[in-house]
């Protein structure tokens, strides 16, 4: 790629993984053509959470405010994560945690009355240490929200 291209944050978002900071993919996605809410997700799935906070702090739409909140469980700041999660209310993404959830006895503790509970999650979270269930679930969490948040604007939503 050269230099004076400007990446794409569709092929991006299949470079970046849950880790350590990588200084060079930070510089891409600043210069990529995604939305800010795109770029938020794809700070945070970089491992750098306080650029995530400062491009998800301020957006107001559901979607911002979920980054938002799961910066703050990163850091970890429970209360401040489960307020953000206050603040999206029902989100398309929770279709697919309870989808993931529903044959795992455990991840099941975070959908009461059938439905998918990011709050109760992040109690479950905050509980088990980041045990396996949890990371598994989050990780599909990471991804189906920036998924949707890589989507166009037509996707249908109130947003």
């Amino acid at each position: 790629m050269s230099r004076d291209k400007t990446p794409s944050a569709q092929a991006l978002s299949k470079r970046v993984s849950p880790g350590r900071p990588q200084p060079a993919l930070t510089a891409e996605i600043e210069r990529c053509d995604g939305s800010a809410e795109a770029k938020a997700g794809l700070f945070l799935m970089n491992g750098d959470w306080k650029r995530a906070h400062e491009v998800a702090q301020e957006l107001d739409s559901p979607t911002a405010a979920y980054w938002h909140a799961l910066v703050h469980r990163h850091e970890p700041d429970f209360d401040n994560s489960k307020y953000w999660l206050r603040r999206v209310g029902r989100h398309p993404v929770h279709a697919a945690l309870a989808a993931a959830a529903k044959d795992d006895p455990e991840a099941r503790s975070a959908m009461p009355k059938e439905q998918w509970d990011p709050i109760r999650f992040t109690d479950c979270y905050r509980d088990s240490g980041e045990s396996s269930w949890t990371r598994r679930i989050e990780a599909i969490e990471l991804r189906a929200l920036l998924d949707y948040s890589l989507a166009p604007p037509e996707r249908g939503t109130s947003e």
